[in-house]
């Protein structure tokens, strides 16, 4: 009984981070024309920073010293993580000025298939069948998106901006999973803080800093920095492969939170495409017994 209270504990914190994050391009949709895209980006990450520092020095002592240090031969893969999250989280609100919220939720289920093409191809892991019968959904999912009229629309640049994200996200996930021994909060943290600042940055090149909306620091604790750690905790209780199968409909949420607050047009290929996509999702979790 308590075996299954715990589960039921996972599935409930998998399903909280999937939505939390989904809000991600939700909130940087709605300020996108109110504000630069890079103090959008920066008051975000600072959010999702500072607020999982708190959250790790209030828990620190639950954790071993071990857990928490990082070590110098780790330094040149945080280096390429933080480079990884600030091209892909530009290319993502880049895409945002031009298209519909919906499309770039959907399209982010592509990060789940650069994950396992960056694995096969750049870090030589094996890929399973269920992984080629999953790509396979998704291209054909994101193919069906550019049918209109009876025709092949030519594939946007922002679409492509989207996918060139999900590259990133790949490369990021890989790496990540190399060093996932460190405390879950810590270690977002520290690569929040870190794209924070070079996001800081590029704002001061730039125009400056307004601080015009300071709402989304706490947008971004919430969606950035909650949205990881909950997925983080949900993995103990309900194990690693149930948990991103769950956290892996974070894409939907967004579509369907899309529709819901920007009333975006619904279309029979669009709702294809979904279909399609989770059924690439259910493949690319789908674990052998």
């Amino acid at each position: 009984m308590k075996k299954k209270v715990l589960a039921n504990i996972g599935l409930l914190l998998a399903l909280v981070s999937a939505f939390l994050y989904s809000f991600t391009v939700i909130v940087e949709k709605k300020y996108i024309n109110s504000l630069n895209s890079n103090e959008i980006l920066f008051l975000m990450y600072l959010g999702a920073g500072v607020g999982l520092l708190v959250i790790h020095l209030f828990t620190k002592n639950k954790y071993k010293e071990r857990e928490t240090r990082i070590t110098k031969k780790e330094i040149p893969k945080i280096i390429l993580i933080v480079i990884c999250e600030l091209l892909a989280s530009f290319s993502i609100i880049e895409a945002l000025k031009s298209i519909d919220a919906s499309l770039v939720s959907l399209l982010t289920i592509f990060e789940i298939v650069m994950t396992s093409l960056c694995a096969y191809y750049i870090f030589k892991a094996p890929i399973e069948k269920n992984e080629v019968i999953a790509i396979v959904f998704v291209l054909l999912g994101s193919f069906i998106l550019n049918f209109k009229n009876g025709t092949i629309s030519n594939i946007s640049v922002n679409s492509l901006l989207v996918i060139f994200a999900c590259l990133c996200w790949g490369i990021n996930n890989n790496i990540t999973a190399s060093i996932s021994s460190k405390e879950p909060a810590f270690f977002t943290s520290i690569k929040c803080s870190s794209v924070a600042i070079l996001y800081l940055i590029l704002s001061i090149i730039d125009n400056g800093v307004t601080f015009q909306y300071p709402i989304l620091i706490l947008f971004g604790f919430i969606s950035y920095g909650l949205g990881i750690l909950t997925y983080a905790i949900s993995t103990r209780y309900l194990g690693a492969s149930k948990a991103t199968l769950v956290f892996s409909f974070s894409p939907i949420f967004g579509v369907i939170l899309s529709f819901i607050i920007y009333s975006e047009k619904l279309t029979v290929t669009f709702v294809i495409s979904v279909v399609l996509m989770i059924i690439g999702i259910l493949f690319m979790n789908y674990k052998k017994k």
